[in-house]
């Protein structure tokens, strides 16, 4: 048995809040498509469903609830899937309409147990196989021959590539700005630029932990209250933004935020306490300083928040992007703000081999 990881109490209500009006509207659909023999989805509602899902899957993970994250990451292939058929069988809704009741019986049974703080089944497991089962299933009869195949389908397998945007990630964003900003009386906002663009599912997974993470980071001990930054002459409002582009198969995500900055000096010491330095600390460049914060348990925090301070948090980042094959890099200047460079490679499915 596993146990749900331990948040704070506004965390928790915030995420049973939302997740129980995302079950909702799964239910309204659900209940809608039931009244009818027959029925067709369109994609106004299959994209909006996929939005619904990702909300769920994006929030539990970020609460660290592994079981109901995988549940919604595996329901998102259903929409993935009807996103790409545009005329599937009339057997194939009715049997997605179905796992889509087994999806919601599993999030509000759990949702349930989070709020009786009960044990975690692994009932969800079953769901996803159930779910992987028949996209193999209508994978294998739906299989193209010929050129569009090589497009529509990876080597590894023969599975499709799922893609997405990033249009879930601001409203994630937004949430946990309201969170924290209430937590620590502070305020922020935050915006998105090139939240169209489309990658493949893996990295857009892996970018939203990462950004929310640096969220995190940043609104606790990056941004300034509201007295201090008028103090220094800023907006009384920090400010985070994400920029996102595609080139040349790269994904190119630079973070930012306008705040007190990193402290070259008490970084550079802090590496010196925990005998890191491999050289002169007069030949370190900024860069080479900075990228210790990515090292697993460094933070230069005295004691540790709700948030941050545990040396947890960057380390996660800086892995996340190592999975990708990726690269990170950072750059800051003292009281004006800090920027995280990202970039990732990415095979566009267009040039993906049969």
């Amino acid at each position: 048995m596993e146990r749900f990881v331990e948040n704070p109490d506004f965390l928790q209500e915030l995420f049973l809040e939302e997740a129980w009006k995302n079950v909702d509207k799964i239910d309204g659909f659900i209940e809608f498509k039931a009244n009818t023999e027959e029925f067709e989805v369109t994609a106004e509602e299959v994209n909006s469903l996929y939005r619904t899902m990702h909300s769920i899957k994006g929030s539990a993970a970020m609460m660290g609830y592994p079981a109901i994250s995988e549940t919604a990451h595996a329901a998102e292939d259903l929409f993935s899937y009807l996103r790409e058929e545009s005329a599937p069988a009339q057997k194939d809704l009715q049997t997605i309409l179905q796992l889509l009741r087994m999806v919601s019986g599993f999030l509000k049974r759990e949702l349930r147990r989070l709020e009786t703080d009960d044990e975690v089944t692994d009932f969800g497991w079953a769901v996803v196989r159930r779910i992987k089962n028949f996209l193999s299933h209508v994978d294998s009869e739906n299989e193209p021959e010929g050129p569009s195949y090589q497009i529509a389908y990876t080597r590894k397998g023969k599975k499709r590539i799922p893609y997405t945007n990033f249009e879930a990630l601001l409203p994630q964003m937004d949430r946990l700005a309201k969170v924290m900003g209430r937590e620590l009386k502070k305020e922020f906002t935050v915006k998105i630029s090139g939240a169209d663009t489309e990658v493949p599912r893996d990295i857009y997974d892996k970018v939203s932990m990462a950004v929310l993470q640096m969220m995190k980071n940043s609104m606790d001990h990056g941004l300034e209250s509201k007295a201090d930054r008028e103090q220094m002459g800023k907006t009384p409002v920090g400010e985070i933004s994400v920029e996102i582009s595609k080139a040349a198969q790269k994904v190119f995500v630079a973070f930012r935020d306008d705040g007190r900055g990193l402290n070259r000096d008490q970084i550079l010491q802090k590496a010196k306490e925990k005998g890191l330095l491999k050289k002169p600390e007069s030949e370190y460049e900024d860069s080479e300083i900075y990228a210790f914060l990515l090292r697993p348990g460094f933070t230069t925090k005295a004691s540790a928040t709700l948030f941050s301070g545990r040396g947890v948090g960057l380390d996660v980042v800086n892995a996340a992007v190592a999975s990708l094959g990726g690269s990170i890099r950072i750059e800051s200047r003292e009281y004006m703000g800090t920027t995280f460079f990202m970039e990732f490679p990415v095979v566009d499915e267009m040039h993906a081999e049969g």
